[in-house]
């Protein structure tokens, strides 16, 4: 880039053949001594630091407990019934799904453009610095020593070598003296254990020696945030990142396995009986990131006292997974760092290893569907590579600078970095003798529901819809969270809908409050109602069921809305009961995600929105009397900007049809 600070080492092509794998040595060793004479950094001032003990825990104070419940491995699962309606389905259909021509080939293809990127902003330390914050942020360093290491060309490039391996010993350097970047050093023990086995054999005796004592130096108590202690009585998803580097740790003869299970003791309480881990929040995205550092530690022969509960719960886990991915292979939306392109790529990960384990169980239907869902992902996680090689790290084309649905804690390496190690590390796992099946986001026939999560998903031939049920005001709207479709751009579904606490809007229903003005379903929170679902068809071409919603304080006693989804269109059907005789229902259109513009027509009871040769279109069924306004009011959602159209009438009782477009009447207008 034309500002990269001289300081930081370019990109360089590297010699090859004896002659260049020499120099590649001799460059090595003198650009870690350089880095440790400029930066005072050694074992020894590891052990200083390190002397001055720990610092308060950095979550003390606030609660994250979970109800308490009986083991759940002991449980039934509730999704046992759906997971074999699934798999029997897809078991007739493995022969016949197209081919998503993707393997691990091009998982280091896309790890490579982002290890190019980031390695022209790393500073002489080894450390990476994020181009937009000017810093090292969090954990980009083990990451981006995890992705480099494990790329095919670090045999033959002494500069990419020399790149990883700095990265790694400032990585193991923090760690051992406590000073982990913004204390998230529970993020920085797996990446660098698995970086450091990597690159272990290819340096010289001396840094394979000094690596061995920070990697016995270190000490949890002082290197992780996450930790049961004064003030803090509960851990959350960093903590399995930390237990998981310890496990590694452990089996690579550092440190003992005392953490391991003290604090498995306190996570597999997390677990639902559906597998499904429950963060504070419960955001799906840490839900898929705790159990996969669960999942590597069963991976690196994990036999404790919780290896039982471990193999049931990651299991009926992996199948929740399977049946909540996007048929565009999109995991699922809804929480906390929602729409975050590395937690495609962390299910890439995730299924690539389910695809082993399966096919060493001799599960070959299992398998096949787990390998095409991790295709499915990585082809996800493409579709987001920017012309300078990385990744946008949030689903939409806005510069970065602006960070547009960032989270607070969002930066452009550390989530870049974060998805170039879980596709380095699908890559190490792949077994490229696996076929792709058929998967449950690409034949559907199923029902599932989440209660603890507040979340439904429905799939009907690759025609997805998620819903949310009691959503967390902050991130997301109480309704119809997203629908996608094979064919479909994703920012047309709609996708993701908008934060009730700033805006509430969803393709969802209103009504008169009483006082003069409007309420929806959208802004209702999750403590002032109960849903209920039941399901009256659940064929691969045709899914009916209805969620009924019990709201407290309000015009509306209850709102049910009854749901036809088959391949081509979802029908909803909403019935009012109360004391309203009005409706108002939203739809937000598309209008830009920083790069693709939508084309919205209006009729007098439909609307189309089209971006490029992708359509999708809102047509109002009943009542016939129904009225169609444009309100030219945009909403800055998550994926992108949206105009509210809204469509109003009389009466207790609404449907509409949303899918492929149907011609509008003559009468209509075009922005």
């Amino acid at each position: 880039m034309g500002n990269t600070p001289k300081s930081l080492r370019p990109w360089a092509a590297a010699p090859t053949g004896l002659k260049g794998c020499c120099f590649g040595w001799l460059m090595l060793l003198a650009g870690c001594c350089q880095a440790m004479a400029a930066t005072g950094e050694s074992p020894e001032s590891a052990a200083e630091l390190l002397a001055r003990g720990a610092q308060p825990l950095m979550m003390a104070g606030q609660n994250h407990a979970v109800p308490a419940a009986r083991p759940a491995h002991l449980a039934a699962n509730p999704l046992d019934g759906t997971i074999q309606q699934s798999r029997s389905t897809i078991a007739q259909e493995a022969a016949s799904s197209v081919s998503t021509g993707m393997s691990s080939k091009d998982y280091i293809a896309l790890v490579r453009g982002i290890v190019q990127y980031f390695g022209r902003f790393q500073a002489a330390n080894g450390r990476i610095l994020d181009p937009f914050l000017h810093r090292e942020y969090q954990y980009s360093t083990p990451a981006y020593a995890l992705a480099a290491a494990a790329l095919p060309d670090i045999a033959s490039s002494s500069d990419l070598l020399d790149s990883a391996s700095r990265a790694l010993e400032s990585s193991l350097y923090q760690l051992a003296s406590g000073t982990a970047t913004d204390r998230h050093g529970d993020f920085f023990i797996l990446p660098a254990i698995l970086a450091y086995q990597h690159l272990r054999d290819r340096v010289d005796p001396a840094t394979r020696s000094r690596w061995d004592r920070y990697l016995q130096m270190i000490d949890p108590k002082i290197a992780y945030s996450d930790l049961i202690g004064p003030g803090q009585a509960d851990v959350i998803n960093w903590n399995t990142a930390a237990i998981a580097g310890e496990f590694l740790r452990y089996r690579n003869g550092f440190g003992g396995r005392e953490f391991v299970e003290r604090y498995l003791d306190a996570q597999v309480p997390r677990f639902t009986p559906a597998g499904v881990y429950r963060d504070p929040g419960v955001p799906l995205a840490y839900d898929a990131s705790a159990r996969f550092n669960l999942l590597m530690v069963l991976e690196s022969g994990y036999s404790g006292r919780h290896q039982k509960a471990l193999q049931v719960l990651l299991e009926r886990g992996a199948w929740t997974s399977l049946l909540m991915q996007s048929p565009l292979g999109d995991s699922p939306a809804g929480g906390r760092s929602a729409e975050h392109v590395w937690s495609d790529a962390l299910a890439c990960a995730s299924f690539e290893l389910w695809a082993k384990r399966s096919k060493a169980q001799g599960d070959m239907v299992a398998a096949r569907a787990f390998k095409r869902a991790a295709h499915l992902a990585a082809r996800s996680v493409a579709k987001w590579v920017r012309p300078s090689g990385e990744l946008w790290i949030v689903k939409n084309h806005f510069d970065p600078a602006l960070r547009r649905g960032f989270e607070a804690y969002s930066s452009h390496s550390q989530y870049n970095l974060l998805a170039a190690a879980y596709l380095a590390i699908a890559a190490s796992a792949s077994d490229e003798t696996i076929a792709e099946g058929a998967s449950p986001a690409d034949v559907g026939g199923f029902v599932m529901h989440l209660p603890e999560f507040g979340k439904i998903f429905a799939n009907s031939a690759g025609h997805y819809v998620e819903i949310e049920t009691a959503a967390d005001p902050h991130y997301n709207s109480t309704g119809l969270l997203r629908v996608h479709r094979k064919g479909l751009d994703a920012f047309l579904g709609p996708p993701n809908n908008a934060p009730a606490a700033t805006v509430p809007l969803t393709l969802g229903i209103s009504w008169p409050d009483g006082a003069g003005g409007w309420q929806s379903l959208a802004q209702i929170p999750a403590d002032k109602l109960r849903a209920s679902v039941s399901v009256t068809a659940t064929a691969p071409d045709r899914i009916e069921f209805s969620v009924r919603y019990e709201i407290a304080d309000a015009a509306t006693r209850t709102v049910t809305e009854s749901y036809q989804l088959s391949a081509d269109s979802l029908v909803v059907s909403i019935l009012l009961e109360g004391s309203q005789d009005r409706w108002r229902l939203t739809f937000p259109a598309f209008v830009t995600d920083g790069k693709h513009r939508g084309d919205t027509r209006v009729a007098n009871d439909a609307v189309m929105v089209k971006s490029g040769a992708s359509a999708q279109s809102l047509r109002l069924l009943s009542p016939h009397d129904g009225k169609l306004e444009r309100t030219g009011r945009i909403v800055e959602m998550r994926n992108g900007d949206y105009e509210v159209i809204e469509l109003s009438g009389p009466g207790r009782q609404v449907s509409y049809r949303l899918g492929i477009p149907e011609p509008l009447s003559e009468k209509s207008s075009t922005r």
